[in-house]
């Protein structure tokens, strides 16, 4: 499916079509999302256009690439250098700061974002606090990739405390509190959560319960809803993004239909 913004950048009224923002989790890097990106290139459904490298501050300090404005299904990585902030509230803070960036520069009104693991909670909260905002691009679709909504596996990530604390289930109740703002957004939505067997209901990080979570949120009366559950080995919580090719054609057929 092809969609087109207006930009705004000179005094000719130019077009590009919606871009799609992939956000890693805690820790990511380059190579979090970089399967997705590109085999999706590979496929013929879009083309990787710009990376977007944010500071600790929150700013924008580093934009590689070339978006073409014939680009179709434009993609655009964004990497955190602070990979290991815990505080989503301040990684919302700085996908704002990206987005006004993407709006003055490139006139962007509209986006898709494709988030995984902990950049699910930075996406969430930025909808709910960020997107009502004065000429605020609006978001289309919602890849959400193993998703933490309401807790982790302790084991694994014990390192962090702040990740249990109170604070996911406090935000989590505006989410899906009536009338919330993330309700009343033009949203359609789609939940990969991964399972390593049967016997294991959770993806090593994540358990299927608390991804699942997100259909609590997602129930505006402008807001579909879909959900994904993979099994097996490639469905571990890093491997659902890197080296999954279900994942890969449920998403590319989800935001872009046939290429």
């Amino acid at each position: 499916m092809e969609k087109e913004v207006a930009a705004t950048s000179n005094s000719e009224s130019v077009k590009r079509q919606v871009p799609t923002l992939f956000f890693h989790g805690f820790g990511g890097t380059v190579r979090s999302m970089d399967y997705l990106i590109d085999q999706s290139q590979m496929d013929g459904y879009a083309t990787r256009t710009l990376t977007v490298t944010i500071n600790r501050q929150g700013q924008v300090i580093k934009t590689d690439g070339i978006w073409e404005k014939s680009a179709k299904n434009p993609e655009i990585q964004v990497l955190f250098v602070d990979n290991h902030e815990s505080d989503y509230h301040h990684t919302a803070r700085w996908i704002d700061n990206l987005l006004r960036m993407l709006h003055n520069k490139y006139g962007v009104t509209k986006f898709n974002a494709v988030a995984h693991s902990w950049g699910n909670n930075a996406v969430i909260y930025y909808l709910q606090h960020y997107s009502q905002k004065t000429n605020q691009p609006q978001i289309e679709s919602l890849v959400n990739i193993a998703a933490p909504m309401q807790i982790l596996n302790r084991d694994i990530y014990r390192r962090n405390d702040w990740r249990y604390s109170q604070q996911l289930k406090k935000d989590f109740q505006t989410y899906t509190a009536q009338g919330s703002t993330i309700r009343n957004l033009h949203i359609r939505e789609l939940n990969i959560i991964g399972q390593l067997s049967p016997e294991d209901h959770f993806d090593e990080a994540v358990p299927v319960s608390s991804a699942e979570s997100l259909k609590k949120i997602f129930k505006g009366p402008n807001q579909t809803y879909r959900v994904r559950l993979f099994t097996g080995k490639r469905a571990e919580h890093s491997a659902l993004t890197r080296r999954n090719p279900r994942v890969l054609h449920v998403m590319e057929r989800f935001l872009w239909g046939q290429p």
